[in-house]
């Protein structure tokens, strides 16, 4: 029995985990101060990918640990990229070359 618990626990904490990914990452691009960095168009898009994936999250509560995992390193190979670009448009390093195209989501 306990062995069912630590894997309960397991996709729970994987589910929670994705889910407060999400929330944070649709909060950091709904930050005001974001705007100046990313343009809509890219903006937008992220946060629709990130609307389509918490839905996703909603559709599929019984899931794994192991697809709420890859879920979560689905949305990260997307997101993480831009989001560098975007910090290092802070430090002045952004190029609008660097903005990802519709292929890319």
């Amino acid at each position: 029995m306990q062995k069912k618990t630590k894997k309960v626990k397991q996709r729970i904490d994987s589910k929670n985990g994705l889910e407060s990914y999400l929330y944070s990452l649709k909060n950091t691009l709904e930050d005001d101060n974001m705007g100046v960095n990313m343009n809509f168009e890219n903006k937008k898009e992220l946060l629709d990918y990130i609307d389509e994936t918490l839905d996703w999250l909603e559709d599929n509560p019984e899931s794994d640990v192991e697809e709420y995992d890859e879920k979560r390193n689905e949305v990260e190979q997307i997101v993480n990229p831009i989001m560098r670009k975007v910090y290092a448009n802070d430090a002045g390093d952004y190029d609008e070359e660097d903005d990802f195209g519709d292929d890319e989501l």
